[in-house]
């Protein structure tokens, strides 16, 4: 009778070590199943329910962004003109307009009025003869919510300025002055600075930096007076003159102007005239006194120089104070401007590593800046000009 009960005992204590019960530890784990079940359920409802907002935001009110509308119009233009083709500009600079509701009526496009629901939008496209190309510029104007815009507007929003860095009126044109201001742009290939705005809203823009290939000499022909190849200013049959057409043209390693960049350029006249070193005025008048017409790629003239220096010691052509203040420096680097000296038919003005200007043989072998015209009708995409954040162009 003992021996049963220590069998008893010892079988008691074993069954106490074992679980009572392992239904609850079930019940957690079905518990946690389910939940993960409605988490995932719930997910993919969200994810579905976020797929149908986004597709019938694209496709349900019907409304495309500024820009799509823009190039829709830019589209729509080009293909009515393929069948109006004689209703095109005929003339170099001529203008014709076609509307958007014009277009529409051609179902080539929607109405304005469809592509944005609840705006009064109205719409218009520029057609431009650009020496051998037809520009075609898409306006688009809904109210105080957009409208498109010319680099050149946004360029004078920056407002004119009396003193300090900024854009100045200055000979009944907009110039840029002083070491620190706002007038990059970027293009396609290269950034380049905007010198001045014309009296008719296009804009003068110089290449920002100069590639080590891009050198030339002004000219380095025969000159008999001198008995030397010293050669001639006269820009006209210089070798400089034939370098740029080349470089506009493709003929050149380097590309600083892609096609697009072409398309919102502009000819423009070349003031060739010369001047003194003594020479004081700086409007351009002697320069311009003679011109080479209708160019596509130019230099900049001595008086541009001049101008964009704050400096009021910067009076005569050779005064080294107009190296002050100047945007247009460039450091350790010699770059040829398009004036001729009036003295010596064998010598041109050149900026000086150390930003004056100075006169150098034409046989001399320097660096080439080039300067390119851009459109009234050139658009602004981005940016506020600055050196981080240069106006993008559409």
């Amino acid at each position: 009778m003992n021996e049963n009960k220590g069998k008893e005992v010892i079988s008691n204590s074993i069954d106490n070590n074992q679980p009572q019960n392992s239904k609850p530890v079930k019940d957690n784990k079905e518990m946690k199943k389910k939940l993960m079940r409605m988490m995932l359920i719930i997910v993919g409802i969200l994810v579905v329910f976020l797929i149908i907002i986004l597709i019938f935001s694209l496709l349900g009110s019907g409304n495309k962004s500024y820009e799509e509308i823009e190039q829709d119009l830019k589209n729509a233009a080009i293909e009515y003109y393929e069948v109006q083709s004689g209703l095109l500009p005929q003339e170099e600079g001529e203008t014709v307009t076609v509307r958007a509701s014009t277009l529409a009526d051609a179902e080539l496009m929607k109405p304005l009025s469809e592509l944005r629901e609840g705006e009064n939008c109205s719409g218009r496209v520029e057609v431009t003869k650009v020496g051998d190309n037809i520009i075609y510029t898409p306006y688009l104007e809904c109210g105080d919510k957009y409208t498109t815009k010319e680099l050149y507007k946004a360029v004078l929003e920056q407002k004119i300025v009396t003193s300090g860095n900024g854009l100045y009126d200055l000979n009944g044109e907009k110039v840029y002055r002083g070491d620190d201001v706002n007038n990059y742009v970027s293009l396609d290939n290269d950034i380049y600075r905007i010198v001045k705005v014309t009296s008719d809203n296009k804009l003068l823009l110089i290449l920002n930096e100069v590639d080590s290939t891009m050198s030339s000499y002004y000219d380095d022909r025969y000159n008999p007076a001198k008995k030397f190849n010293s050669g001639f200013n006269d820009y006209r049959i210089s070798r400089v003159n034939d370098y740029l057409d080349d470089l506009y043209n493709g003929k050149k390693d380097i590309k600083i102007l892609s096609k697009n960049d072409k398309e919102k350029l502009v000819s423009f006249n070349l003031c060739i005239g010369k001047r003194n070193e003594t020479e004081t005025n700086n409007t351009n008048a002697i320069e311009c006194s003679d011109v080479l017409e209708n160019q596509m790629i130019g230099l900049l003239t001595v008086s541009d120089y001049m101008n964009a220096s704050l400096d009021t010691n910067c009076k005569a052509t050779t005064d080294k104070s107009c190296q002050n203040y100047n945007y247009l420096r460039l450091k350790e680097t010699e770059w040829w401007l398009l004036t001729g000296n009036a003295a010596n038919d064998y010598e041109a003005y050149v900026v000086k590593s150390n930003g004056y200007i100075d006169i150098n043989t034409t046989s001399g072998y320097k660096k080439i800046r080039p300067t390119i015209m851009l459109n009234n009708n050139v658009m602004i995409k981005s940016g506020n000009g600055s050196a981080s954040n240069p106006f993008i162009l559409k």
